[in-house]
């Protein structure tokens, strides 16, 4: 299993150079260039409910994508969390890099701590208490419909929303 994930990681590169900057996300095309982001805002109202600002992606097979979880800028105390996880998508994905930053000046304009990843699984993105995002970047393998689970740990009683990354 890990020499076939090294030889899909090495076809993924050679392409990813070999080919020209694609102007949209092509399915089956592995993508070049900057990713394209791709955004999930988690609110909280002031019953304490979390809202999403959508429940559903299409993704093109081998785009590259930026993963942006915007965590609630109020709502939050230390150590209650809203969590995130898509296990089935990371699974089936190339991740390339995972990172923290600050939301004040919206997505591109604070600064940020990038985490680079390469044969590590993603288990799941916490917002405890602070108005950041969490993002990652990755390619998507394989098609299908990969659900995804946001928890709101907070909420009484604790709340589940679900959601998809329908990649093409």
């Amino acid at each position: 299993m890990r020499v076939l994930a090294r030889v899909m990681a090495g076809a993924i590169v050679s392409l990813a150079f070999a080919g020209g900057a694609f102007a949209a996300q092509t399915s089956g095309a592995v993508g070049s260039g900057p990713p394209e982001d791709v955004v999930l805002t988690v609110t909280i109202a002031p019953d304490g409910s979390a809202t999403l600002s959508q429940s559903e992606f299409h993704l093109a097979l081998g785009g590259y994508y930026r993963f942006d979880l915007v965590c609630p800028p109020s709502g939050l105390k230390n150590e209650t969390s809203i969590s995130f996880a898509a296990p089935d998508l990371w699974e089936n994905s190339h991740l390339r890099l995972a990172s923290v930053g600050d939301t004040s000046k919206g997505l591109k304009g604070g600064g940020e701590i990038n985490f680079h990843i390469q044969g590590l699984q993603l288990r799941e993105i916490e917002c405890e208490g602070l108005p950041q995002t969490a993002r990652f970047s990755f390619y998507p393998m394989k098609k299908g419909t990969y659900g995804f689970t946001m928890v709101d740990a907070a909420a009484t009683p604790k709340q589940e929303l679900k959601g998809a990354f329908v990649v093409e």
